[in-house]
């Protein structure tokens, strides 16, 4: 079986659409490299171009969209399989016993939204992941959803309801490791948020605390 056991230490940041999950794990590698570490972060492939295209042959065929088309079964099995491939990096990034490898949403991520969205093969993406490690620190960056709708808003790219960012909340809570994840409040502004993330970091892998930041006076809610 394809094995990625890697010697070096995991952070994965999860949490729901507008939660901030990208920007902050790229705050995080950077700061992490200030201080010597050999840090990355695994980029996030999305999958909006995808989604988009299916959307528009789901119309041509007389569909609503990608979901009612092909089922949520299909459309969550083709994301495993990409964020399957995009993991597949770990052998490189995590090779070096003493590098920190970030990834904004890991499998996790893909078990809640198979609960969202009422798929019936969790079971089955559990057994296609369990080559994958288990993080060594997984954060659940936690949102109001309606902030994270304001933050969707504002990125122009694309746009989610309340009730679905709410049900997705509600689907991270009930997933069985949620009781292992380290919760952050997502909800405050960008540097607040990035400075409670650099203090669990530090103590998950037993670095000094960093030091508190002055106000700067401008602290963008994102």
């Amino acid at each position: 079986m394809f094995d990625l056991n890697v010697p070096g230490r995991l952070i994965a940041i999860v949490g729901i659409d507008g939660a901030g999950k990208t920007t902050q794990a790229k705050e995080l590698t950077s700061w992490l490299k200030t201080l010597g570490v050999p840090a990355c972060q695994l980029p996030h492939q999305t999958l909006l171009p995808v989604r988009q295209s299916l959307d528009e042959i789901a119309r041509e065929d007389g569909f609503e969209d990608h979901l009612a088309m092909l089922g949520p079964e299909i459309i969550r099995l083709i994301s495993a399989c990409c964020k399957f491939v995009t993991l597949s990096a770990l052998k490189g990034t995590a090779a070096d016993p003493e590098s920190v490898t970030l990834m904004d949403r890991y499998t996790y991520c893909q078990y809640a939204a198979v609960r969202l969205q009422r798929a019936d093969n969790e079971e089955f993406l559990r057994r296609l992941n369990r080559a994958l490690p288990t993080p060594d620190l997984t954060i659940f960056l936690d949102v109001d959803p309606a902030a994270a709708q304001r933050r969707i808003e504002s990125r122009g790219i694309d746009r989610e309801s309340i009730d679905f960012l709410a049900g997705y909340r509600r689907a991270y809570r009930s997933l069985p490791e949620f009781d292992s994840f380290v919760v952050v409040d997502g909800n405050g502004g960008r540097e607040a948020v990035q400075r409670a993330l650099r203090e669990v970091v530090a103590t998950a892998l037993d670095m000094p605390a960093p030091l508190p930041q002055p106000p700067t006076g401008h602290d963008p809610d994102r």
